[in-house]
């Protein structure tokens, strides 16, 4: 209910989708039968799709050192294809002495078996007992009811059919021969198992040929036939795309290479046959994501319990697994690689079942590629926008529009748990900031339309204001945590920055993308020095800088413009400001309604903090209450703080000169630096040419 509630007020905006539910669900059955029905022609073309990408960056290489397009792309194409076939015929003769070799291994698996009866009966017999019992009550069910006997009529029988000894019937025997195989049948069965595989190489080769020769020509007609309006933008969003898979392909494929070799070395230095064949199988599994390294290892495990007559070939393959696995995955491919897939837990597993299902074992191989790919695609192509939302490992909703859903629904535990994880990493002003005040104004501009029943806006109330007091505890700054990894989906986003840049790059292009690159940095370590500044202001200016008069009660009013919202934004501000140690106090909206602030209220004040949401509608009403705050409290500074607003934006630069405050704060950080400064400026500076309005205009700029 919250979440169609949410829905239907507009305040989240959601991916394109198709023009109605029944135009995607006739779309997407059409496609399905379309996958199904021409897996003949689309499995070799997923499969040199996905090869495609793994060869694009050894061809850009061989482009860079002055060869040709046409060369580089043959070469390394004949070079995979050398590799691939060479591989092959060595898992094709591993198979064959594997298959020979398994009648030696019988005797012993059936010896393990029988061993393991024995210790399962010699332990108390339980395990045996429940077996016999349980085989005894089959057999009695199953054994079937004795008739009584009845007479019958039975036709007369040939002299020649009876038992000369009992004169019963004999049975007549039936003998079924098959003609010896021709030449040509066996020439037709050979041909038969060799021509599937070789038929689809063939298509793979050719596509893969195509695909890489014919580059940017298969990009430009994607582009376009996915219906772009800014062909420039999506060319270069796509391309960059295309670089960022080709190199997160090609350094998986080859660490799974590397992990496949180090587990047939590994099996070969245990004994167990054919080490090379589950070295293969090993790299190939761990393209299938959760069930892969247990398929990969159940095979080697079996072959180990039935060549060794003890338990040490079994326990050392299974302690190779063991180890190298996670090893690979938790500590190698993070170092290695540096990305993640950029799909959710529930879109892998989906994934697999599809195409396993669509496809057999090849699609469960393809499965992740495959879905990585539409991820991207989704990612910078607008109409394909909601792959991205169902598959991508982001959230569908921002922070702040989750924190207003949970505000919505009355659920003040999750949006506590949403807040403690922002805080691990982020400053506590900011989540109050991008968060929890963005939320309020998506709140207001609801309430403001009427959408909004009175009792949400009490449940939005409550929940705001149980996260704000759990938060009352936490400090300002977060402990260093280092930062997320970026998906391959991310990195596809940004802009490319390759060690060396592509022989189709001009002069400008080169010097742009390095401006960029430089630039991206600069902005970055800025934010960072910014945010270690400002933490840094937090935690001093509280320690002892600050002029003692604004220590008195009442030396800073926190007034709410006109709604109970408008009062939650002041409390949050009202909790940053006094966790430096200034003196705060939030007068509520109703006590503002019944008149103007008496002098109980306004004894002491140094600074009056206004606080509203929206003032773009309401301009007129947060004049009218500045006038009668001057008019209560003259020799206080008022700050207005209009949540959010743009001053660079012209229309809301006329609404923000037409209220005359002595400063403005459009975010708590602008807000709670001005207060901090304000509060740390020595009162006898108005006695040696320095007003308080020196202050304002420090901090305004």
């Amino acid at each position: 209910m919250a979440a169609q509630r949410l829905a239907t007020t507009g305040s989240v905006s959601g991916p394109t989708m198709p023009a109605s539910v029944y135009e995607m669900t006739v779309i997407g059955f059409l496609i399905v039968i379309a996958l199904y029905i021409g897996q003949v022609v689309l499995v070799p073309l997923a499969l040199a799709v996905i090869l495609a990408f793994v060869l694009a960056p050894p061809v850009r290489m061989l482009r860079r050192t002055g060869i040709g397009n046409t060369a580089s792309v043959f070469v390394v194409v004949g070079i995979a294809f050398a590799i691939i076939f060479g591989v092959g015929t060595v898992i094709t003769q591993q198979v064959g002495d594997l298959v020979e070799e398994l009648p030696r291994y019988q005797a012993t698996l059936r010896d393990k078996v029988k061993s393991l009866k024995d210790v399962t009966a010699g332990s108390g017999g339980a395990i045996q007992q429940a077996s016999e019992t349980l085989k005894q009550l089959q057999e009695e069910l199953e054994s079937p009811k004795t008739p009584a006997a009845a007479p019958q009529t039975m036709a007369p029988v040939a002299p020649e059919r009876l038992s000369p000894a009992t004169g019963e019937r004999r049975p007549v025997p039936v003998e079924v021969r098959t003609p010896a195989p021709t030449a040509i049948d066996q020439l037709q069965g050979i041909i038969g198992v060799v021509l599937a595989p070789l038929a689809t190489a063939g298509l793979v080769l050719l596509f893969v040929l195509f695909l890489l020769l014919q580059r940017e020509d298969v990009r430009d007609r994607a582009i376009r036939l996915l219906g772009s309006n800014d062909l420039e933008k999506s060319t270069t969003a796509m391309d960059d795309a295309g670089k960022r898979l080709g190199r997160y392909f090609l350094t998986l494929t080859l660490i799974n290479i590397g992990f496949g070799m180090f587990i047939a070395l590994g099996l070969w230095l245990i004994g167990v046959p054919s080490p090379v064949l589950w070295g293969v199988l090993a790299t190939l599994m761990r393209f299938v994501p959760f069930l892969g390294s247990f398929i990969a290892a159940a095979c080697p495990l079996i072959l180990a319990a039935a060549v060794d007559p003890g338990w040490s070939m079994f326990l050392m393959t299974l302690a190779l697994y063991v180890v190298s696995e996670p090893i690979m995955g938790n500590v190698i491919e993070p170092v290695v690689q540096g990305q993640r897939t950029g799909l959710s837990p529930l879109a892998i597993v989906l994934s697999a079942a599809f195409w396993t299902l669509l496809w057999g074992p090849i699609g469960l191989l393809l499965a992740i590629p495959l879905t990585v790919v539409l991820v991207v695609l989704g990612h910078h192509v607008e109409r394909l926008e909601f792959l991205n939302v169902l598959l991508g490992d982001k959230p569908p909703l921002s922070p702040a529009e989750r924190f207003y859903q949970r505000m919505l629904a009355g659920d003040p535990a999750e949006a506590v748990e949403q807040a403690e994880t922002f805080i691990k990493s982020e400053p506590l002003v900011d989540y109050y900031d991008d968060v929890v005040i963005e939320a309020l104004r998506l709140a207001q501009a609801d309430a403001d339309r009427g959408t909004l029943e009175p009792e949400r806006l009490i449940d939005i109330r409550n929940t705001a204001d149980v996260v704000i007091d759990t938060l009352e505890d936490y400090d300002l700054t977060p402990k260093k945590v280092p930062k997320p990894q970026k998906s391959v989906i991310e990195e596809a986003s940004e802009e490319d920055a390759e060690l060396g840049p592509d022989v189709a790059d001009t002069d400008a292009d080169r010097r742009r993308k390095d401006t960029a690159r430089r630039r991206a940095e600069e902005k970055e370590k800025d934010k960072e020095e910014e945010e270690e500044e400002l933490a840094l202001d937090l935690c001093t200016v509280g320690g002892g800088a600050i002029d003692p008069a604004w220590r008195n009660e009442n030396a800073i009013l926190c007034v709410a413009s006109r709604t109970a919202l408008d009062e939650t934004a002041a409390m949050v501000f009202a909790q940053l400001v006094s966790k430096c140690g200034l003196s705060v106090k939030v007068v509520d909206v109703d006590h503002l309604r019944h008149g103007a602030l008496s002098a109980e209220d306004v004894k002491g004040i140094r600074l009056i903090c206004i606080s509203a949401l929206h003032v773009r509608e309401k301009s007129a009403h947060a004049r009218f209450l500045v006038r009668r705050l001057k008019r209560s409290a003259p020799n206080a500074l008022l700050l207005g703080c209009f949540w959010k607003l743009d001053p660079e934006d012209s229309q809301d630069k006329i609404i923000l000169d037409s209220i005359p405050v002595d400063a403005r704060a459009h975010t708590l950080r602008e807000a709670v630096t001005f207060t901090l400064k304000a509060a740390s400026t020595p009162a006898d500076e108005e006695t040696t040419g320095h007003s308080r309005d020196a202050v304002v205009v420090r901090a305004a700029s």
